[in-house]
């Protein structure tokens, strides 16, 4: 009988010392180009969030943007109606102001939730972290590259999953990126 209830006792240490062993969490941040190239994206700042704040943040951007963001017009022609003067410059100009309120990545980055923790990537790409076993978190991250004449920029977002008994790796690349996708297409 002392053997059971010592056997016993030894798991439910063993069990919770588990439980609450934070895991460790190593990544890679990097998008793949046209030409299937891998370019770590270096030196970036990655926030951690709850998932249920996020999740929640994001359905109240979800729901303005099904309100706000319905019906506006085609932002390349309200750039050449502004460009091109007139009497409608003004209107255009509000449109403009409105079309860019609208989009993907500032919806994203008017979320006002104070970060868990923020991480940076090193030279490579690479970022680590540990996260607690029993709370669900979020990654948001936004960098840009210059590549030729042009500026890239990117918005990325991954929930990080259960997953791994001391330490899990993550990889966040073209697979997560937002900024192209409509708010209201963003399922967490």
């Amino acid at each position: 009988m002392k053997k059971t209830i010592l056997i016993i006792l030894i798991i439910l240490i063993v069990g919770l010392a588990y439980i609450f062993i934070p895991v460790k969490v190593t990544g890679s941040l990097y998008v793949v180009t046209n030409a299937v190239d891998v370019i770590p994206i270096p030196i970036t700042q990655i926030k951690v969030y709850p998932l249920k704040e996020f999740r929640k943040a994001l359905f109240d951007k979800q729901s303005y943007a099904n309100k706000e963001c319905m019906g506006l017009p085609d932002k390349n022609e309200v750039e050449l109606a502004y460009l091109n003067g007139g009497p409608n410059r003004n209107n255009a100009k509000a449109n403009y102001e409105l079309i860019v309120s609208c989009e993907t990545s500032s919806l994203i980055k008017e979320i006002q939730l104070p970060a868990v923790q923020t991480i940076q990537t090193n030279k490579n790409g690479e970022f680590a972290f540990s996260r607690s076993r029993l709370d669900n978190f979020v990654l948001l991250s936004e960098a840009q590259r210059q590549v030729g004449l042009e500026t890239e920029r990117y918005l990325w977002l991954r929930v990080i999953p259960h997953q791994g008994l001391l330490s899990q790796h993550l990889e966040i690349n073209n697979d997560n990126l937002i900024n192209n996708t409509d708010i209201r297409n963003i399922q967490l």
